[in-house]
């Protein structure tokens, strides 16, 4: 998700505390679905001329039983809000496993932004493994399926089970 740069130039390791950012994905009938940026993050990477910088927010384990697919994207109920004529849910976005890559790549040759994330009380475990945006298509490509980053392989796995477990964070980009 992408943050207005011109409202916002963040340090590094400085502790975010964003407003209320959302995009809709999806409505149907009564229910919409939309990502939503809000809440505490850590700047990993100042804004340059030449880059964006990223905010990173760290959401912990997440079983595979509590993100479901919308228009084929990962999606977790994690806040919703009753309307007049239905309900609308929001979840954190998910990072492309490139995305994701950069962020492990950023936090783990940097030592004083390890500690950053250690002294705003944020477990943060670069060598986890992680959901992803990215999903694989089965089935003559009819039903897709979860994925998430391993690390320690380099790989992206398809998730098996509902009660797999796998980090997860969201990036937004100022």
């Amino acid at each position: 998700m992408i943050i207005n740069p011109n409202e916002n130039n963040w340090r590094l390791g400085e502790s975010v505390s964003l407003s209320w950012n959302e995009k809709l994905m999806k409505k149907s009938g009564k229910k919409s679905y939309a990502y939503y940026a809000v809440s505490r993050y850590i700047c990993i990477r100042e804004a340059t001329d030449g880059q964006s910088g990223i905010l990173v927010k760290v959401l912990g384990r997440t079983p595979r039983e509590h993100i479901i697919l919308v228009n084929g994207e990962p999606f977790c109920k994690d806040e919703g809000e009753d309307l007049l004529k239905g309900r609308r849910y929001f979840s954190y976005p998910f990072p492309t496993v490139n995305e994701l890559k950069k962020v492990l790549n950023i936090v783990r040759s940097d030592i004083d932004l390890q500690q950053q994330f250690i002294d705003n009380g944020i477990f943060f475990y670069p060598e986890g493994s992680f959901w992803v945006s990215d999903t694989k298509s089965l089935f003559f490509g009819l039903k897709r399926s979860l994925q998430y980053y391993d690390p320690s392989t380099d790989r992206l796995a398809t998730a098996k089970s509902n009660d797999e477990h796998h980090q997860r964070i969201t990036i937004a980009y100022f």
